[in-house]
């Protein structure tokens, strides 16, 4: 970010320098006076027109002067102020908005600008220029101050202060936004037109396209329409439902492989778009990369719905400018900005279609069915008429899409229609095909062996069309078949295909022979039984990988994928152009004409019957292990040539990716796994793919971040366990699994920046974890030894960062796959809860979310507010379902009933709420607490719902009558939490009063009070099995319990501020933990224990030096003590105790025989660094000393306020950056996020606030 601020800096800088004239530009402090007197100059020197004329650019002049004040100010604060860092971003981000907008102002004069406009103009930038000059002036004097006082920085405190509270920040960029939005309106005259050009180019040069998806893109140019005279009365269906005002939103026409359903979506497309009705089409192509799959599906829907639709331009580009990286969001995310908010700003009478064809060819079951259920929304747009015309297989996951909007579409599918009908249309396509294929051949062949003018016949054809039906696919192989040049003239094809007539196919799977064997059998016409099994087995090597490919290559890259000759693999193909698409260009795929060859080929009961028929097993190991050599050929640590560690991937060109990684690389990076699970092979020890991860388990991440895929990383090898044959297998099991926890742990920065893959991943993972024992070699040159880093992973899986504010509630999905977060920034997050990936911001709450519950089946999720409402949201999408109001206080927990059907609410105002889920309404109300209502739990049975409240009771209510069954006292203070056991026996409690107790909800009677934490207990959670219980604490622990005998397991410490919700997986094999430190952690259940070295401080950790020599670590902690550290072990050597508060300072003498240390108590202590003896106290101060130093003589000590700075400018740390000459070195984790730092040539060591100490040993920069 400061990067960014001085970009900005100095690009404001530039600018004004620019613009302004020679009076204005000026290097000295004067330049805003000077401007002022210039102003002032032209009121006295020219008339009041001219006056007029310049007033206003050169106001704008001194705005964008302003602006480059502020920026260069705030970046000063920035590295000081680490507290109101947001509120800088903000205020410099506008201020570079502001400056982009008057940067236009001075070429009114040039461009004639109207005298109304002018003054429309002039209060506005007056406004503005006023309001930047208050806020200089406050940021110079605050500035002036906190320079006095530098010193205090030292030990990780600030002197200097941000001069503004947020409401004061927010003020200021009302007041600017308004300035801006009216003299930029003003500059808006009469520029609308070019203004939507320029915003449409920005909007379609921004989203992410699936190339080659669109009806008309060239990859679909010579794929059929209907022919004239066919599926008329379908078409004709499909066209009344388009203009139909009150038809259904979707048209879903599914229909078996082959029957014509991407030959009618092309046809409907292609009429909707020349009746200027078409807004957008996506035919998916299963294994086609982009077209294949749904991450690109609604940016390239609405890519071509702003072409079509002019008047989106200004609402898509504002969802763009909001949130740059919206096309990468969770699906329902992009369709609500993208698609739904933009058609709701628009007014049109007329339909707007998007066109999808092949829904089937999408992967992924969750995203076919999330985008149906998307979809479903279109008839939430009331301005305009959206239509989406649907075509697919019925497959189940698609059948069972369409089943949860029922009611929402009109649907058809082709079986329905009549058998008579489908034979005449593959009759009247075959006649228009035929004839074609006749008079092209006709065309160029010599008199004596020209087609008849009637060839075929009409006999041939309805043959033909009897074999076919109901298959179009059928009938257009024929076609290819017959038009094959490679083998005979088309009357002696068409006789081949005919002799297949006297064979009996009565499945459609025979239709299939019926189909592929008269083409395939020509191969082998005629030849030896040596020729013909020759031949057989060289189809297979070659058609084999091709059919079976998870995306289709290039011949150039197939061939070296294959390790066969280009030369090879196109002699093979060149008699299969009448089911392959075999291009004439060297770039593009080869593609099957139809999946229908596939299954033709690989099904399992052809396999004694077709000879030509795949072993998938075989095949696909065989592509598992070229895949492996081609990676273990190819891929090498920075691939790319990056050089520089912390580079981003956003900032690596896909041209630079290309050019290094081939596409049969890029292939063999994604899929090796895919195709080595497909084989069916069992994977032992020391065994090729073993050998390979052991070798280039780091290169393939590196690999698989820059392709923008390393979230499938984690999945990719959480499946190679199942895979590895189990007796033979365990070093393989165990290195995988920790492969596992090494992506998992670090894959946020992996995926940010690639080559710290080999940087932080690698050097802040367990010392003792395998991967890094096995990898450590292929770390980051400059790095020589790390000391402080713990030795195993812990129980902790993962950080999750994203809220802004508390995390308030937890809650897993029922079958655990998802895991939702509430916090105070007023929006819940949907995380993948095996690789920590956010999914979805669910936004819609205006104030604090206090609670959250699944419904049982997980379909629906609800959230409760301090904005006294309850959201009822669909899981799967993100949508929101329905509002629950009317509630008079501020709502603090839910809960579902374990049939889903009510919904329970508890309240600050003391009373419980019962909802029914179906219909939104209110049940009843139950009262009795007198303090509010903190938590809510149905019994695992559903009648009985219990409460616990601020009155330090829990109360015990009939969920049929409402009735008050009991109150169980015993707690001391408000009961923050309650849980039952899985079997119901048991509620486990949690309160103010630090325990918790369990009790027996039959008798109401105390088992067990649980007693170690030392705050109030926030949440408790029973593992489900019920032999655990978690407890989160205001102590910022979590603790696991034997249910049975009461005694503590584990203490699970990482977050840094109060932990306020836990939550066992359905599993139990993971907890997870929600804090007011921010954060979400994830731990492993069963282990939960963590080790670390160079510990020993029991809390923050306040300054760290250096002894002259290097050796020698020395710390200062808020434990009052002071602790000696051998720097090239960790080994603690000493620990100096005599404060009697927080240690803030510490410093060697230039010797390195004394240590001067300062503290809150007031005092600085002088010890021998040698012994540990304390030599003397100094006494004086009436405060805390913040900082101490010796005079360069060593004669006399020195306390300030002051940085100390590192020998030699080596090495900063730069918020999560350690960098060197200004560009990020090495990423730090959360929590190796430093308070103190401190540098000796080429060592860096940072104290943090558990306590621990860090330590960096660097290679020479030179």
């Amino acid at each position: 970010m400061e990067a960014y601020f001085k970009h900005v800096s100095k690009h404001l800088r530039e600018v004004s320098l620019a613009v302004l004239p020679p009076t204005f530009n000026g290097e000295d402090d004067s330049s805003v006076e000077s401007t002022d007197d210039s102003l002032r100059s032209s009121h006295s020197e020219v008339g009041m027109v001219q006056v007029t004329d310049l007033e206003v650019p050169a106001n704008a002049m001194v705005v964008i002067e302003l602006a480059t004040k502020v920026a260069s100010l705030c970046l000063e604060y920035l590295s000081e102020v680490q507290s109101a860092r947001s509120d800088i971003e903000r205020l410099v981000k506008h201020i570079e908005n502001l400056r982009i907008t008057a940067h236009d102002v001075p070429k009114l004069i040039q461009d004639g600008a109207r005298l109304e406009t002018l003054q429309k103009m002039r209060e506005a930038v007056d406004s503005a220029r006023s309001q930047l000059g208050d806020v200089v002036t406050k940021l110079e004097a605050t500035l002036y101050i906190g320079r006095r006082a530098k010193a205090v920085g030292r030990v990780g405190l600030r002197a200097l202060k941000w001069p503004f509270e947020s409401k004061d920040v927010d003020m200021i960029i009302a007041n600017l936004q308004r300035d801006q939005d009216s003299f930029a309106a003003a500059l808006q005259i009469d520029q609308i037109p070019e203004i939507l050009d320029m915003h449409s180019e920005i909007v379609l040069a921004t989203l992410p396209v699936a190339s080659g998806a669109a009806f008309d893109s060239h990859a679909e140019e010579h794929n059929t329409r209907c022919y004239p005279d066919t599926r008329t009365e379908l078409l004709c269906q499909i066209r009344e439902w388009a203009n139909d005002p009150q038809a259904e939103s979707i048209f879903w026409l599914n229909g078996m492989a082959g029957t014509g359903k991407s030959t009618i979506s092309r046809t409907v497309a292609t009429s909707f778009a020349r009746d200027s009705l078409l807004g957008a089409s996506f035919f998916f192509k299963r294994g086609e990369g982009d077209c294949g799959k749904a991450n690109l599906f609604f940016s390239t829907i609405a890519s071509q719905l702003v072409r079509q639709i002019p008047a989106l331009v200004p609402s898509v580009r504002a969802a763009i400018d909001a949130d740059p990286d919206v096309s990468k969001k969770a699906l329902r995310h992009q369709f609500e900005k993208l698609i739904l908010q933009p058609l709701g700003s628009i007014h049109r009478t007329t339909a707007i279609v998007i066109v999808i064809d092949a829904l089937d060819g999408c992967d992924g079951e969750k995203d076919v069915k999330t985008i149906i259920s998307l979809l479903a929304q279109a008839n939430m747009v009331r301005s305009v008429r959206l239509r989406v015309f649907i075509t697919s297989r019925p497959e189940l996951p698609i059948r069972l899409g369409f089943k949860d909007i029922q009611g929402k579409y009109q649907g058809i599918a082709l079986l329905q229609i009549p058998e008579p009908v489908v034979e005449q249309d593959i009759s009247t396509f075959l006649g228009y095909e035929l004839a074609r294929i006749r008079n092209e051949y006709n065309g160029q062949a010599p008199p004596y062996s020209k087609l008849p003018l009637g060839w075929p016949g009409q006999d041939v054809i309805r043959t033909l069309a009897q074999m076919a039906v109901p298959l179009f696919i059928s009938a257009a192989t024929v076609c290819r078949f017959v038009e094959d040049k490679a083998w005979s003239n088309p009357g002696g094809q068409l006789k081949k295909i005919l002799e297949y007539r006297a064979k009996t196919f009565d499945s459609e799977l025979d239709k299939l022979d019926a189909t592929y064997l008269p083409i395939l059998d020509q191969l082998t016409v005629g030849r030896t039984d040596l020729q013909r099994s020759r031949i057989l087995a060289e189809f297979r090597d070659v058609v084999g990988p091709i059919v079976l490919l998870a995306q289709p290559l290039p011949i150039l890259s197939l061939a070296r994928l294959l390790d066969i000759p280009p030369m090879t693999i196109h002699g093979k193909l060149n008699s299969l152009h009448s089911v392959l698409d075999i291009p004439s260009v060297g770039d593009a795929p080869v593609r099957l004409f139809h999946l229908s060859f596939r299954d033709f080929l690989v099904d399992p009961a052809k396999r004694t019957k077709n000879e030509f028929w795949i072993d998938q097993a075989k095949y696909h190991k065989t592509l598992a292990e070229r895949c492996i050599q081609i990676m273990e050929q190819h891929l090498k640590r920075d691939i790319c040539d990056l050089k520089e560690p912390g580079m981003l991937r956003s900032q690596v060109s896909q041209q630079t990716i290309n050019a290094h990684l081939r596409p049969e690389v890029q292939y063999a990076c994604q899929y090796w796994v895919y195709h080595l699970e497909e084989s069916k092979y069992n994977i032992k020890d020391d065994d090729f793919v073993h050998t390979f991860l052991t070798s280039h388990l780091l290169h393939w991440l590196e690999a698989l971040s820059l392709l923008g895929r390393l979230s499938d990383g984690v999945f990719l090898i959480r499946t190679l366990p199942h895979t590895a044959q189990p007796d033979k297998a365990s070093d393989f099991v165990e290195f995988v699994k920790d492969a596992e926890k090494f992506i998992r742990s670090y894959g946020s920065i992996m995926e940010r920046a690639p080559l710290q893959i080999y940087g932080s991943a690698l050097i802040f993972s367990p010392t003792l974890c395998e991967v890094k024992k096995q990898q450590w070699k292929k770390r980051l040159s400059f790095i020589k030894s790390v000391g402080g880093i713990k030795d195993h992973w812990g129980a902790q899986h993962q950080t999750l960062e994203g809220h802004s504010d508390s995390v308030t509630a937890l809650a897993f999905s029922p079958d655990g796959k998802t895991l939702t977060s509430s916090s105070g920034d007023h929006t819940i997050r949907l995380w993948d809860a095996a690789t920590g990936m956010q999914q979805q911001t669910l936004k819609g709450h205006s104030d604090s979310v206090t609670a959250l519950a699944f419904s049982p089946d997980g379909k629906t999720l609800a959230s409760s507010s301090g904005d006294h409402t309850i959201w009822l949201w669909d899981a799967a999408t993100g949508m929101q379902q329905q509002t629950l109001k009317g509630h008079s206080s501020y709502i603090t927990a839910l809960t579902f009933s374990p049939d889903g059907k009510t919904l329970a609410s508890g309240l600050a105002d003391c009373t419980i709420q019962l909802w029914d889920t179906a219909t939104g309404t209110h049940q009843q109300t139950l009262e009795g607490h007198s303090g509010s209502v903190t938590a809510l739990v149905f019994s695992p049975d559903g009648k009985t719902l219990v409460s616990s409240s601020g009155d330090n009771t829990i109360r015990l209510w009939d969920t049929a009558t409402g009735a008050h069954q009991q109150t169980l006292e015993g707690h001391s203070y408000s009961v923050m939490a309650v849980a039952f056991s899985p079997d119901g026996k048991t509620l486990a409690s949690g309160s103010d009063d630090h325990t918790i107790r369990l009790w027996d909800t039959a008798t109401g009677a105390l088992q067990q009070t649980l007693e170690r934490h030392s705050h109030s207990v926030m949440a408790v959670a029973f593992s489900p099995d019920g032999k655990t219980l978690a407890s989160g604490s205001a102590d910022c622990t979590i603790r696991l319990w034997d249910t049975a005998t009461g005694t503590q397991q584990q203490t699970l410490k990482r977050h840094s501020h109060s932990v306020m919700a836990v939550a066992f997986s359905p599993d139990g094999k993971t907890l997870a933990s929600g804090s007011a430190d921010c954060t979400i952690r994830l731990w492993d259940a069963a282990t939960g224990t963590q080790q670390q070295t160079l510990e020993g401080h029991s809390h923050s950790v306040m300054a760290v030096t250096f002894s002259p020599d290097g050796k020698t670590l020395a710390s200062g902690s808020a434990d009052c003590t002071i602790r000696l550290w051998d720097a090239a072990t960790g080994t603690q050597q000493q620990t100096l105790e005599g404060h009697s508060h927080f240690v803030m300072a510490v410093a060697f003498s230039p010797d390195g025989k004394t240590l001067v240390s300062g503290s809150a108590d007031c005092t600085i202590r002088l010890w021998d660094a040698a012994t540990g003896t304390q030599q003397q106290t100094l006494e004086g101060h009436s405060g805390s000393v913040m900082a101490v130093a010796f005079s360069s003589d060593g004669n006399s000590s020195l306390d300030a306020s002051g940085n100390q700075r590192p020998v030699g400018n080596i090495h900063f740390v730069n918020g999560e950056w350690i960098t060197r000459s200004g560009k990020n070195l090495l990423w730090l984790p959360p929590d190796y996020r430093p308070t103190c730092t401190s540098v000796y040539s080429h060592t860096l060591a940072l104290g943090h606030s558990s306590g621990q100490v860090t330590v960096f040993q660097f290679v020479s920069a030179e």
